[in-house]
């Protein structure tokens, strides 16, 4: 099992590279509620965040929502999300300016260690950030 530091570590190794690149930068926001669960502060959030940070926000945010059988039975998996797949699609499209995410913590990607760790693999491996207001050590 990985530590949260050593996934923490490894995102933000990820990041630095992702700023360092040439050209245009954009982020998605990436937000996963449950049923009865509202997104706009979460938006906003992250809207501030990434204001913050000088990251350009590409528009429309991203929204997954579970649903009460995906709450049961654990939701876990963030490529069974018809939002996150359409973030991936965009993220790996070397022509396009979206470089990363920006969520609020890790859960909103995956609550499971080892699927966490392979999403940073991706990241990386497609030379995109991820960026989270709640950092893997404050969950």
């Amino acid at each position: 099992m990985p530590v949260l530091a050593a996934l923490q570590a490894q995102r933000l190794t990820m990041n630095r590279a992702v700023l360092s690149a040439p050209g245009p930068l954009h982020v998605l926001l990436y937000a996963l509620t449950g049923p009865g669960q509202a997104t706009h502060d979460h938006l906003a959030a992250m809207r501030g965040y990434a204001a913050a940070k000088h990251l350009t926000v590409h528009e429309p945010p991203i929204v997954d929502a579970l649903d009460d059988t995906d709450v049961r039975t654990g939701g876990d998996d963030p490529l069974l999300r018809r939002g996150y797949a359409r973030a991936l699609q965009m993220l790996a499209d070397p022509t396009g300016p979206v470089r990363g995410v920006v969520a609020v913590s890790r859960t909103a990607i995956t609550i499971a260690d080892r699927l966490y760790q392979d999403q940073l693999t991706w990241y990386a491996a497609h030379q995109a950030g991820l960026w989270l207001i709640r950092s893997e050590t404050q969950i």
